[in-house]
Parts: C-alpha cells; sequence; structure tokens
C-alpha cells in the first residue's frame, strides 16, 4: 500500500477548486494552465490530485542531475551543502540511479487539498482578483501549489502557467489525441547560456501574455478549447464572469518566473503589479525593457545577488513603485513545495531544501507575505 500525504489545508475562508487547461496546438501556441478558486467553505475535499503526476519523480531528477552539472550563473549555491560532495562521488548517471532509489524509498506521495471542477463562491463587485503565476527552472503547474492554493483559499482566482520553453522539468502538449513530449533543455554554462535563457525567458513572457488573452475570453463567457485528458465544458463554463480582469490583474512570479513577470508586466496596460520572488536576472541582462508597473522584489537572503538586482534597477530607473526585502529566513527553495517532499533534516539542509528554519514554517510567512502585498494592491 502507498501511503499519500496531503499538502496543508487551505489557511482561508474558502475551499479551492480548480481546472486544469489546455489548449490546442503546439508548445509555441498552446498555453498549459492550472486554475485556482475559491470555492465554498462546505465544499468537501475527497479525491485530492497527486503533487507529481505521473512523471514527477523522474522529471525532477533529471532537473536535479542537470543542474548539478550545469549551475545556472548568478544563482548562489551556499544553501545547496551537498552539492560539490555530489560532483566528486557522482557521475551523472549514477547521480540519477541512486537518488531515484532514494526518492523511492523516503520521499512522501504528497497530494494537494484542492478539488476539480467544485463549485465557484460567488462574488462581489466586478469579481475576484486574479494572478498569473511564472513558475522557476525544473518547474511545472504544481511545484509551487501551496502559494497558489493558499492565496485563492483567500478569495482570488490564481493561474499557475506550465511554461514549455524548455526550462521545466519536461511538459508536453498534443497534436490530434497524440501527446508529445516537451523535455527539459540543458543548458551548458558557457558563452552561449545568455542566448539560450533570453530566448526562453521570452518564449516565457509570450505565455504570460497568452494566459490573459485566454482567462480574458473564459471570463467573457467565449468558447476555449481544452484538450487536456477528461475535460469537459463545463468545468469552465463556471469561471465565466468571475475574475476581475479590468481593475485586479496581478503577476506573480518565482526565480526563472520573477523574471518573466517582470518582463510580461509591462506588455498589458491591465496588470495593476507584479511580485517577484527570488527573480533570477540573467536571462534579461542584456535586453532592454523597462519595469512600468508597481513591483514588489522579494529575495531570501542566502539568495541575494547585485547582478540580479542590478538589472532590476535599471529597468526600473524611472519608476519609484518598485519595493525591496530581504527575507532572513527561509532559501531559495523555500517558495516551492519540493522541502515537504523530504522531512529527513539532512536532506533539507544537504540539498538546499532548508537554513535553519523548518520549511512549513517559512511558507506560512510567505504566503502571509504575499497575502500582504495582495491586500495593499486590490481595489
Amino acid at each position: 500500500m502507498i501511503f499519500k500525504t496531503p499538502l496543508p489545508a487551505p489557511a482561508g475562508p474558502f475551499q479551492v477548486g480548480y481546472v486544469d487547461l489546455l489548449t490546442p496546438g503546439p508548445a509555441s501556441t498552446s498555453s498549459l494552465l492550472r486554475i485556482h478558486y475559491p470555492s465554498p467553505a462546505y465544499t468537501k475535499v475527497t479525491k485530492q490530485p497527486s503533487w507529481a503526476g505521473e512523471n514527477g519523480q523522474e522529471g525532477m531528477l533529471k532537473f536535479m542531475q542537470t543542474m548539478i552539472w550545469n549551475w545556472p550563473s548568478w544563482a548562489n549555491t551556499s544553501e545547496f551543502h551537498l552539492l560539490d560532495l555530489c560532483k566528486k562521488i557522482f557521475t551523472p548517471a549514477s547521480f540519477f540511479s541512486a537518488f531515484n532509489i532514494g526518492w523511492t524509498l523516503v520521499a512522501k506521495r504528497l497530494t494537494i487539498p484542492i478539488v476539480r471542477s467544485a463549485a465557484i463562491e460567488p462574488h462581489a463587485g466586478s469579481g475576484w482578483p486574479v494572478v498569473v503565476f511564472s513558475h522557476g527552472i525544473g518547474c511545472s503547474r504544481f511545484t509551487m501549489s501551496q502559494l497558489c492554493y493558499q492565496l485563492a483559499s483567500k478569495g482570488v482566482m490564481v493561474i499557475s502557467i506550465e511554461h514549455r520553453d524548455g526550462s521545466g522539468f519536461g511538459s508536453f502538449y498534443k497534436e490530434g489525441d497524440t501527446v508529445i513530449d516537451v523535455p527539459m533543455c540543458s543548458v551548458p554554462v558557457n558563452s552561449h547560456e545568455y542566448e539560450v535563457r533570453n530566448r526562453q525567458v521570452n518564449h516565457r513572457c509570450r505565455e504570460v501574455i497568452r494566459t490573459i488573452e485566454i482567462i480574458d475570453k473564459i471570463n467573457a463567457g467565449k468558447t476555449v478549447g481544452n484538450v487536456i485528458d477528461d475535460a469537459n465544458e463545463a468545468e469552465l463554463d463556471i469561471l465565466k464572469s468571475s475574475m476581475d480582469m479590468k481593475n485586479n490583474l496581478f503577476l506573480m512570479g518565482h526565480s526563472f518566473g520573477g523574471a518573466t513577470v517582470l518582463l510580461a508586466s509591462s506588455k498589458d496596460s491591465r496588470v495593476k503589479g507584479v511580485l517577484a520572488l527570488d527573480p533570477w536576472m540573467l536571462p534579461l541582462a542584456r535586453q532592454e525593457f523597462q519595469i512600468v508597473r508597481p513591483a514588489c522584489v522579494v529575495n531570501t537572503e542566502v539568495f541575494l545577488n547585485q547582478n540580479n538586482l542590478e538589472v532590476i534597477k535599471e529597468a526600473s530607473n524611472n519608476n519609484d513603485d518598485v519595493k525591496y526585502q530581504v527575507l532572513k529566513d527561509g532559501v531559495h527553495m523555500s517558495a516551492t513545495d519540493i522541502p515537504s517532499v523530504f522531512t529527513q533534516g539532512v536532506l533539507r539542509t544537504g540539498l538546499g531544501f532548508m537554513d535553519k528554519v523548518e520549511p512549513e514554517t517559512v511558507m506560512i510567512e510567505l504566503n502571509k507575505l504575499v497575502w500582504e502585498w495582495m491586500k495593499k494592491l486590490v481595489d
């Protein structure tokens, strides 16, 4: 029997419903999204979706394998205590084999306490505020579920993008009934690193803008094709007229996603504000762009890198509404659910999942920070 462990229950006044949406077409023109939304408090959480999906373990291990031997520029390594040791005693192949066995033996099988196609909580006024979320390298639409569903439980529509630029641990699209994999792209740290990452961040930016266009259509009651397995039209119909796209549209991202949303925030005049968590700015180091919306940049102390900050300051030199905050507790991975997979202290500290404070505590504080940011900006 395989025991499953649910992530912490939603802390807000609402339960959380969700819909997975895959629009038709190749990865360059389609979108893969998870839409989280507030559901009535009486909603029963029965069958919870798996956190890792079918290929999550393999995908995340391949991501870790790739990162260890191709650590990105401008990304600090101080919290990853086992990094040098892994490179000394493993080859990439033996690392994958050993950690695959270890994952099977000690990792938690997580589930997410959200309900597919649940009823949506009726809203007052023009609709629920909307946050479009962009994940970092090696992640997916579910890797940062706690940030997304906890915010949704407070009364926010949170749309998590699964990027198909090759920076995630792997994704897919459909051609007819055929599923086409989008593998993770291994990017060597050489003279071409910036070029590859810059192409990726601009691909990601287009995905953010396309996501805004898609949810605007859903909100207007227009038909949006969904070719995800077991999809039905009613799932999207319940979201009609539920979102305040005109007055309360926000962007949020972590790491590579932080750079993504800072770039995308100037592409749609409806974006009211942007929250960048530990933004990794190398992909935009040589690209001219302007941060024109109110922005909050939050760094963990151990990930703080002057190169990243200089890119942001250059892009916001005409914007007085960019705020900076440094968190003393937590590490770069604290914003993800990945620390919840491993409860062993030696693994958490060695693999960069925690510093001195337990990840569960840091996640609670981070969710409070996100909610405080939202409350200040929502009409």
